[in-house]
C-alpha cells in the first residue's frame, strides 16, 4: 500500500485533549496522522483534537483535529506507563505538519520511512 504523505519515525510529546491523562508519545508521524503510545484508549473513530510539539526549541504547537482510526496493545511495554497504541488520522493533511517532520529529518532528530 502507497502512503499519500512521507512518514517520519520521530519521537514527539503530543496532547490529546480526549485522553483522560491527555498527553501521550507519538512515534511515527506525517502530514496525514500519527501514531502514538498512551496511557489510556479512545474507541475506534472517536473524534479527537492533537496539539503536536515539532520543535524542541521553540514552544510552538500545532492543533489538529482528526479521528482515531486504530487501536491497539503496546506490546512493548504492556504494564508500564504507555500500554496502548493509537493511529489518528487528521481530518485534512496538514502542509506545516509535513514542512516540520521534514525539517527535524534534515536535522537528524526525525527519520524518513522508505
Amino acid at each position: 500500500m502507497e502512503r499519500r504523505a512521507p512518514r517520519y519515525t520521530v519521537w514527539l510529546p503530543v496532547t490529546v485533549e480526549e485522553l483522560e491523562e491527555g498527553v501521550a508519545v507519538g512515534h511515527d508521524a506525517s502530514a496525514r496522522g500519527i501514531a502514538m503510545v498512551t496511557a489510556s484508549r479512545l474507541r475506534v473513530g472517536a473524534s479527537v483534537t492533537v496539539h503536536l510539539q515539532l520543535s524542541p526549541e521553540a514552544p510552538s504547537e500545532r492543533v489538529v483535529k482528526g479521528h482515531v482510526v486504530r487501536v491497539e496493545q503496546n506490546t512493548e511495554d504492556p504494564d508500564g506507563l504507555w500500554p496502548h497504541r493509537l493511529a489518528i488520522e487528521f481530518e485534512e493533511a496538514d502542509p506545516e505538519v509535513g514542512r516540520a517532520l521534514a525539517a527535524l529529518a534534515d536535522r537528524g532528530i526525525a527519520k524518513k520511512k522508505q
